[in-house]
């Protein structure tokens, strides 16, 4: 028996119960099995799927079920104003990084003349290939502890056709090179080892590297703020993107360690989100 559009479509009533995005869900699957926009397939309600896109549908569809994100499903996750191949080896991009990418290209726009800038943990690239493509004439520094990550970003710079980007296996500012940068940007993990929503959500199958992190999520935010000074040039600005409740005790750790002039910024749902500060304690 055959499958229409439109009844694929209405099967969306099968994630109901589990996602309460279930009819968009159910739109990005079968618009990448038939690889068709949304907007054709409500346009063509009456088409028919071949066999194995039915398979294939309801494939996916099961595995959305069963909690796996749509961007992992699919293997792809738009960012900025580019499309991102992404698996279980990186962190989905959110929009919530956004920020820090619009912020991180409005600080470079004032420099008046801009070099390098590094990205720590880069994933699947999504910040180190925003800011390269937004500054095609400086180096952007990529670094990342996990090889299967950086594979990701480079598959993702190369399809995007970005050529100013290095990568760098290593741990936050010990994989940088032994130069001074413009801006230094991060989104560590920063949830807590034993925060329960690691467990559900989705958060199961990203990896754990890129999402939890020791002394209640502080660890690598405070390694990034003790390091990254001896990376960053006179005036130049740190980036880092927190979690809930963190900022206040973020701004410390940077005023602590000499940075100044702070800049706190809110996502779309109005939660402090990303910290800017900076560096001005001495020449480099």
């Amino acid at each position: 028996m055959s499958l229409s559009i439109g009844k694929a479509l209405s099967m969306s009533q099968m994630l109901r119960p589990y996602v309460e995005s279930y009819l968009l869900d159910t739109e990005i699957i079968l618009g990448f099995v038939v690889s068709k926009t949304r907007e054709y397939l409500r346009a063509h309600t009456e088409e028919s799927l071949t066999k194995i896109q039915v398979k294939e549908f309801k494939r996916m569809l099961c595995k959305r079920k069963q909690g796996m994100p749509v961007a992992y499903i699919v293997g792809k996750r738009c960012f900025w104003d580019f499309e991102l191949t992404v698996n279980e080896s990186v962190l989905i991009p959110r929009p919530e990084t956004e920020l820090l990418v619009d912020f991180a290209l409005k600080s470079i726009s004032n420099l008046e003349r801009a070099e390098r800038i590094a990205d720590l943990g880069t994933g699947s690239g999504a910040i180190a290939i925003a800011l390269a493509r937004g500054n095609p004439e400086c180096s952007v520094h990529a670094v990342d502890i996990s090889r299967d990550a950086l594979e990701v970003a480079k598959t993702n710079a190369r399809n995007l056709g970005v050529s100013n980007i290095i990568f760098h296996e290593g741990s936050w500012c010990d994989g940088l090179p032994d130069l001074n940068f413009d801006l230094i940007v991060a989104n560590p993990p920063y949830i807590s080892n034993n925060d329960s929503h690691l467990s559900g959500g989705g958060l199961q199958y990203e990896p754990r590297l890129a999402l939890a992190a020791e002394k209640s999520g502080y660890s690598e935010l405070n390694s990034i703020i003790q390091n990254s000074c001896n990376f960053l040039k006179k005036d130049s600005w740190l980036l880092l993107e927190h979690g809930y409740g963190q900022q206040d005790s973020v701004i410390k750790e940077l005023e602590r360690f000499g940075y100044s002039d702070m800049v706190r910024l809110k996502d779309y749902a109005g939660k402090d989100r990303v910290v800017a500060a900076r560096w001005e304690a001495r020449d480099n």
